[in-house]
Parts: C-alpha cells; sequence; structure tokens
C-alpha cells in the first residue's frame, strides 16, 4: 500500500476537532472527533491498535486543546478494530468511561476461547459460501492477527437508539443504524448539526454489508432501512468515518439506494443468466472495483458478505430460490 499522507488535526465545527488515525487499509485513515462537552472531552470512535494510531489520537487531542485527562467519554459508532481499536489503551490511561449500542456485544470477546470460536465460525462460514480449501487456508494463516483484533474490552454504557450521550448536556444523540453491522450507531449533535455516520455512510465508498456468523439475519434490509432514517438529518454536516466531510447528505443516501438496487440485479442476473449457484461462483463473476481473483484474506472475505447479504435479500425478496445445503446453493424461480 502506497505512503499516505495523513490531514492534520484540525476543527470542522465549533468545539469539534477531526483527528485522522492511520490502519494498514486503502482507506489509509479513520477518523476519530474529539467533542467539547462541559465537564471535558467525548470522542466519537477510537480507531486501530498500534502505537503510531496511539500517537497520534494524543497529538490530536492536544490540537484540540485536550488531553487523555479530559476525556470523560467515548461513543462507539461500531465495533471493528479501526473504530474500536484503541479501547484497551483507553481503559488503561483514562477514567473515561465507553459506550455502544447492545447489539454489538457480541463482538466482543469475554475469553480467549471466545476468539477461537469466531475463527471456527468464519469457517463454517466458508464452506457455506462454497469457498475452496484454499480460502480455509487463507484464513488459517489469518488466524492469530484475527484473534488479536478481537477486542476484550467491554463497554460501560450501552447506548440505545435516541438515547442522549452521558455528559453532553443532551446535545449528543445515538441514531441506531444496523446494516454494516447489527448494532451500528450514528450520533446527531443538534446544537451544531452535525451526524457522525462511522462506517454508515461515507461519501464515495460504499460501506460493506455482509452476511456473516456476526451480522443480523438480513442485514441489507436492515441497512436499507437506516439509510431512510438517516433522510431526516439531511440539511446536517455528515463527519464520517473514513474519507473527508461533506453536506448534500440525501444526494449520498439515493446513491447508496440505487447502487444496492444495481447489485441485486447484477447478481439476480448471474444466477439466471450464468448458471452461478454458491455465494463464491457468484462473487466471482458479479465484478468489484478490483478484480476478485487479486483480493487477499479480509477483502474476498468482506466481497463473498456482500455477496451474501444480496443473495440472501434476493430469495426474501422472492427473485432466487435458495437451498439450503453445504454450500447453500441459489437457483432461479421456477415460474
Amino acid at each position: 500500500m502506497s505512503q499516505r499522507i495523513a490531514p492534520v488535526p484540525s476543527a470542522v465545527a465549533p468545539g469539534v476537532w477531526s483527528i485522522a488515525l492511520p490502519f494498514p487499509n486503502p482507506l489509509g485513515f479513520a477518523f476519530s472527533y474529539c467533542v467539547r462537552v462541559p465537564d471535558g472531552v467525548v470522542v466519537v470512535d477510537m480507531g486501530w491498535d498500534s502505537d503510531e494510531c496511539w500517537e497520534v489520537f494524543q497529538h490530536g487531542l492536544a490540537r484540540a486543546g485536550a488531553s487523555l485527562g479530559d476525556l470523560v467519554g467515548v461513543v462507539v459508532t461500531h465495533i471493528h478494530p479501526d473504530h474500536y481499536g484503541l479501547a484497551e489503551r483507553v481503559r488503561a490511561e483514562t477514567s473515561a468511561w465507553i459506550g455502544v449500542h447492545p447489539a454489538e456485544l457480541p463482538a466482543i470477546a469475554n475469553t480467549p476461547a471466545d476468539r477461537d470460536r469466531h475463527i471456527g465460525r468464519m469457517q463454517e462460514w466458508l464452506l457455506e459460501c462454497g469457498a475452496p480449501a484454499s480460502e480455509l487456508d487463507v484464513l488459517r494463516a489469518d488466524a492469530a492477527d484475527i484473534r488479536a483484533r478481537i477486542s476484550m474490552v467491554q463497554p460501560d454504557h450501552e447506548l440505545l437508539d435516541g438515547q442522549e450521550v452521558p455528559k453532553t448536556g443532551g446535545a449528543l444523540v445515538a441514531v441506531h443504524t444496523p446494516g454494516h453491522t447489527p448494532g451500528h450507531l450514528c450520533f446527531h449533535d443538534r446544537d451544531r448539526n452535525l451526524i457522525f455516520t462511522g462506517d454508515h455512510i461515507l461519501p464515495r465508498v460504499t460501506p460493506n454489508i455482509s452476511k456473516r456468523p456476526t451480522s443480523d439475519p438480513d442485514p441489507l434490509a436492515d441497512f436499507v432501512v437506516s439509510v431512510e432514517r438517516t433522510r431526516e438529518f439531511s440539511g446536517a454536516l455528515v463527519l464520517p468515518g473514513h474519507e473527508w466531510a461533506f453536506d448534500r447528505l440525501g444526494h449520498r443516501l439515493d446513491e447508496l439506494v440505487s447502487h444496492h438496487d444495481e447489485r441485486l440485479d447484477r447478481m439476480q442476473s448471474v444466477v439466471q443468466e450464468q448458471g452461478a449457484t454458491t455465494v463464491w461462483e457468484v462473487a466471482r463473476a458479479v465484478g468489484w472495483s478490483r478484480p476478485f481473483e487479486t483480493l487477499e484474506g479480509r477483502a474476498r472475505r468482506s466481497a463473498l458478505g456482500e455477496t451474501y447479504s444480496h443473495l440472501h435479500r434476493l430469495s426474501v425478496l422472492g427473485r432466487v430460490s435458495r437451498v439450503d445445503d453445504r454450500p447453500v446453493r441459489w437457483s432461479p424461480v421456477r415460474v
């Protein structure tokens, strides 16, 4: 991956600073946002677990006129390692509380054995998708890193839809937007008219909506409902988890709906006209931003999860038939 130049921590609104935290992904950075509140600062999301990321996080707080001692709380959009990675360091070095939606709790390990069980479920899922044995070998090679990225830090607060975030004087409100993950949250800053969207809405890339062991049964249906829910904030400045801040939220929501409609049509066509029957076969045929054969490890598993979520939605809509076999198979609807 080529070297990316990190944006300098900067004010995006009165009392709100963005901090670009580096992580090893083509997106380059995940944003953490430092929000001034009456008793100090509350942070939205906390990046990847690395020494570099921890150093940049503290530097960003300093640029915002704060320090770890001013941190009273952290609200988390979802429990992915580029958003929850610094949880252990924040817990060890500060007295700040951590808040997440309760539907994210199954993604947090209680014991090391939970991490092993997660790897086992992923193996079963790959077989369900019809992936070849070589993909299981790749998963085994990645297993140590995957285990290490599954956090064991339990949050202090469960944040439900519509709940005011503690210590913010009622300015920051949780908005439940499942799809990318079951417990994904956005946060609406009512005083400044900002919406922190995590991975729910990004300005350029479409968030990964995967059906996999940690997802809800129909994640794409969840996501479409969440997109419509987000329309009430169309006048707000959008502060996403990656890329850059933007406005015209309603226009972006329309683009995302159209994108997934097109993907549904494309996958139905692949099943009907090309005879693809498994998630693996459909994923290879539908086309991605890069050729499927060049995707590796996590990126390829994300493509499989995205394909699975669309095929499942097509089956719910009665546009393809599903046979629960090993692997799961899909076929055209017989009229």
